[in-house]
């Protein structure tokens, strides 16, 4: 009998546990039998490694060969198990070269052709792998790019089956990974492109220099989604670490290549609870919110989405992350994300409540699927009109003037906020608490907020939320403390015509 070991990793949400592949050959019937509670793929994968490997004109054991994955308790699914089990096969009748897989990670899944193919979820695994002392990775040549975001790790790329065995054996030699370009840049459109609207574009300066979230309430062609779109392009690039947490969700969902912008994810409206918060049978996958991590998350037409996926958003957006239990195991997806709510102000879509041809009792249901407790959660309500709008776009301001004011708004933020150690950069992720016992606004602007909680015009939260909103508008303003004129601007800004009334 003879036995070889490789090491590998398996996904749980965007982190990653060592699986360790054990092959026994011995006598018996030839065949290969996998155990340690794999999926499908990993069954499937008997036929197709031992075509890789004769392919590959690489001897395989015609006797029987027993696969072991273990822990045995823990589920594995994919099929990045291919390339482990294929050299731990082979390595089982060379002895002498365990030292070399006993370092090194190893993850792909195997064409039929002997070739190398990308797979998801690279980047968590060599996060794993670093963390348990490994010192050397292999990977296919499509998941090269994000591997350059883990320092300290000799990441190797392995083409085909073949390379990959030579280089084992110490015969032959495989490329470093190198980033190349990324696979994630995308255009953003530019705010010069919008006509008009002063106060929806003062609207997405303020949200994206404070992280607030926006609701965009306006007729067909006001410019709801142009807004939208275009707010990451004024966001701040990301950070490195903000990168690498990004591109571990993108690789986990099998987009791979490293993430260096702000993420904007846009679901249709039909999309389902799982697809929105994460979750699906067998592996969870993470969902719209947690693809758009450090991003923006758009949802137009909010209005045609029911009120029980809506309300899902409600724990991702005051916790930052989506937490998800199944019966064995707790699935964690980071999910810090700045909601753009975009919907027509009623079914007619009418500019004007005057000229609107809806019923009172279809007026009053419309919108009503965005419940209170979410609408709460609202920094910013804007109503969008299309009656007056400005025909050209001569004069308006372009992204690159935006996002150096909300550039320097969020330095000020967080020059500020570090001076507390609460692991926190922005005004919107700030603890209220604090807030309110050691940055107010001034007197009167506290005043102002205390009387529009005593006559009920805004909730606890509401109150908490329109002063992190004024302290962007003063970040954005450059001043030290929010004043009343700040306070009132706030309030304006979400959108409750009594508050508006009362400010």
């Amino acid at each position: 009998m003879a036995l070889g070991r490789s090491f590998t990793a398996a996904l749980e949400g965007v982190t990653a546990r060592i699986v360790t592949v054990e092959a026994n050959i011995g006598p018996g019937l030839p065949g290969i039998h996998v155990v340690g509670l794999g999926d499908a793929a990993v069954s499937e994968s008997r036929d197709r490694i031992r075509t890789a490997v004769a392919n590959s004109r690489l001897s395989w054991p015609r006797t029987k060969i027993v696969v072991s994955m273990s822990p045995a308790s823990l589920r594995k699914a994919g099929s990045h198990f291919d390339l482990p089990t294929a050299l731990a096969v082979l390595a089982a009748r060379v002895p002498d070269i365990a030292p070399v897989l006993d370092s090194t990670l190893i993850i792909g899944e195997l064409g039929l052709d002997g070739g190398v193919r990308e797979v998801p979820g690279v980047l968590p695994a060599l996060l794993a792998a670093r963390e348990h002392g490994f010192t050397k990775a292999l990977i296919p040549p499509g998941n090269a790019a994000e591997a350059t975001l883990v320092d300290g790790l000799a990441v190797f790329v392995a083409p085909t089956l073949a390379g990959a065995w030579d280089w084992v054996l110490g015969e032959g030699t495989l490329p470093m990974a190198d980033g190349g370009v990324s696979t994630q840049e995308r255009r953003i459109p530019d705010f010069a492109d919008i006509a008009g609207q002063p106060q929806a574009r003062l609207a997405a300066e303020v949200a994206a220099a404070g992280g607030h979230h926006m609701f965009l309430i306006g007729p067909p062609g006001s410019g709801k989604s142009m807004i939208a779109t275009r707010l990451p392009g004024i966001l701040p690039p990301l950070t490195p670490d903000q990168s690498l947490a990004v591109t571990a969700v993108h690789s986990v969902s099998g987009h791979p290549g490293v993430v260096r912008q702000a993420p904007f994810v846009a679901p249709h409206h039909s999309v389902t609870r799982p697809a929105l918060l994460g979750g699906g049978s067998g592996l969870p996958r993470p969902g719209a919110v947690s693809l758009a991590h450090h991003g923006v998350l758009f949802l137009d037409e909010a209005s045609e989405i029911s009120a029980a996926i809506l309300d899902g958003l409600r724990t991702p957006l005051e916790d930052g992350h989506v937490r998800l239990l199944r019966s064995r195991r707790e699935v964690i997806f980071p999910a810090q994300f700045q909601l753009v709510l975009a919907a027509n102000p009623c079914q007619c879509a009418a500019d004007d409540p005057a000229a609107c041809r809806c019923s009172s009792s279809v007026r009053a249901r419309y919108l009503a699927n965005i419940s209170g407790p979410l609408r709460d959660r609202l920094d910013l309500i804007v109503r969008l009109r299309s009656t007056g709008a400005v025909l050209s776009t001569e004069g308006a301001e372009p992204s690159a003037a935006i996002a150096e004011r909300v550039c320097a708004a969020r330095d000020r933020a967080m020059f500020r906020w570090r001076r507390h150690d609460r692991g926190c950069d922005i005004n919107a992720h700030m603890d209220p608490h604090l807030l309110r016992r050691h940055h107010p606004a001034d007197d009167a602007g506290m005043a102002l907020l205390g009387v529009l909680l005593a006559d009920g015009t805004l909730t606890q939260r509401g109150v908490d939320r329109a002063l992190k909103v004024a302290w962007t508008l003063a970040d954005l303003a450059g001043v030290d403390q929010p004043d009343l004129g700040h306070i009132a601007a706030a309030v304006d800004l979400r959108g409750d015509e009594d508050a508006r009334a009362a400010a």
